[in-house]
């Protein structure tokens, strides 16, 4: 009796350390996926509340870059980690997105629920993918998944353009954005003819002031509705674009994870699983 209490006893010490790092791990993960969110959201809020000008690269190359690897970690914390600690990482990342933006607005907890329940299919989908797959292939086990990740995160820069000052001081001043003032000024210089111009100089900018004066004119009852036609137009662009995060992101995934596997922080074993078939 005493020889079989001091071998559960041994055995207990020795699962101890394992147990210790396992923690360590996730505690590890949890710590470098929130870290990258509060970065990530960050830089992007100044591109976010400011005047959005894609033609300078510097302007969202490191939020483009910052996306891809919050959306990697989040996979990879939904594939890796325990229950509590993905939800963990799901509700710290909107509560920083929140309190960075204006958590006094309830629009912009709306933005965080609608985000959340996408993040949850995410982390849903990649679990299942996980527990179903006989053999690991990591790229089609998060694919989905991380489509809805890339999803949620741009409803939410969405929510948050939306209210940004740029947007609403549009909307005090009555005034067109400069990408509208630009295309009416290039589109009045294509009809007024360089001859007309050299006998008026100041020809075309007025024919542009006019027209501007016009338009503005003519939408001045609908400028409460601006805000959220920006908002969704600029989702509908990035999410006509998120066929490139999903492929960036998939990419940083994969070299994460090898480099995990070869440090021996992720192992892959094997198991017997039992498998439904139809017999017909």
């Amino acid at each position: 009796m005493q020889s079989t209490a001091d071998s559960a006893s041994g055995d207990n010490i020795s699962r101890l350390p394992s147990f210790i790092f396992k923690m360590l791990k996730q505690i590890v993960l949890l710590v470098v996926t929130v870290v990258a969110a509060l970065v990530f959201w960050l830089v992007t809020k100044p591109l976010i509340e400011g005047p959005l000008n894609f033609q300078q690269v510097e302007t969202w190359l490191w939020p483009l870059v910052l996306l891809c690897i919050l959306s990697c970690l989040m996979a990879l914390s939904f594939l890796l980690l325990e229950q509590r600690a993905a939800w963990l990482v799901t509700g710290l990342n909107l509560i920083i997105f929140a309190f960075l933006f204006n958590p006094k607005e309830i629009i912009i907890w709306g933005g965080a629920a609608i985000a959340f329940f996408f993040q949850l299919s995410a982390r849903k989908t990649i679990q299942r993918e996980r527990n179903n797959r006989l053999h690991l292939d990591l790229k089609l086990t998060i694919d989905h998944g991380l489509r809805r990740l890339i999803t949620s995160i741009l409803i939410l820069v969405s929510f948050g353009y939306f209210l940004s000052s740029g947007v609403q001081q549009l909307v005090d001043k009555k005034e067109l954005p400069g990408a509208v003032r630009k295309t009416v000024q290039v589109v009045v210089g294509s009809y007024v003819s360089e001859n007309l111009e050299q006998e008026n100089p100041s020809l075309r900018a007025q024919v542009t002031e006019g027209v501007l004066n016009q338009i503005t004119n003519f939408l001045k009852p609908y400028f409460v509705f601006f805000p959220p036609v920006f908002a969704f137009g600029l989702f509908l662009i990035l999410q006509g674009l998120s066929a490139i995060f999903i492929w960036l992101a998939i990419v940083m995934a994969l070299l994460v994870f090898w480099l995990l596997k070869l440090l021996k922080l992720v192992k892959i074993e094997k198991e017997p699983k039992e498998a439904e078939v139809i017999n017909f």
